[in-house]
């Protein structure tokens, strides 16, 4: 048995788990505070249930590949003839970027999502409607933010790709 493999392998499943659990809990915060408690639903409101767990989902979805640019930053650095910086050190500044950005961009991509399905739908008004537990509606917006989020993905991590400090490569 690899222990250096097993170790790593222990050490990036807890991260994961603190990360994903620590982000995955603030969405839940700031969705509870700007729309539960803005439109006065309770907690027994199934439609509101399915609306946040589609955005938990979505921002689940879209943090799941952010440990692969943190772990290739790391990777290039310590590569690199003459590095001298520490890689703990450096793993927290890339983590800390990389999952800042990733979090930005649910954020916003989420709140686009839903203002623009809202502004389409300008004959529904969702939120009130999922106030009076209308699990309809609260469907089709959960189905367009996992879509939107699923559409999305591939462009978030060519966003993250650009902060890899990736070498120079000269041009002849």
């Amino acid at each position: 048995m690899n222990e250096t493999i097993l170790l790593k392998g222990i050490s990036e499943l807890i991260i994961s788990i603190l990360i994903g659990v620590t982000l995955l809990y603030i969405t839940y915060k700031i969705m509870d505070r700007f729309i539960r408690d803005k439109y006065k639903m309770g907690i027994d409101n199934t439609s509101y249930a399915i609306f946040l767990g589609s955005v938990l989902f979505s921002v689940g979805y879209m943090i799941t590949g952010v440990k692969d640019p943190i772990l290739n930053s790391l990777q290039l650095l310590e590569s690199q003839p003459g590095y001298d910086g520490s890689p703990f050190f450096d793993l927290i500044k890339y983590s800390a970027l990389f999952i800042g950005i990733i979090v930005f961009l649910a954020a916003l991509i989420n709140v686009i999502a839903i203002f623009l399905f809202m502004i389409m739908t300008s004959k529904v008004d969702e939120l009130s409607e999922m106030r009076r537990k209308n699990i309809s509606v609260s469907i089709i917006t959960a189905v367009i933010v996992i879509s939107v989020s699923l559409m999305v993905k591939d462009s978030v991590y060519l966003i993250l790709d650009a902060f890899v400090p990736y070498p120079e490569i000269p041009i002849f």
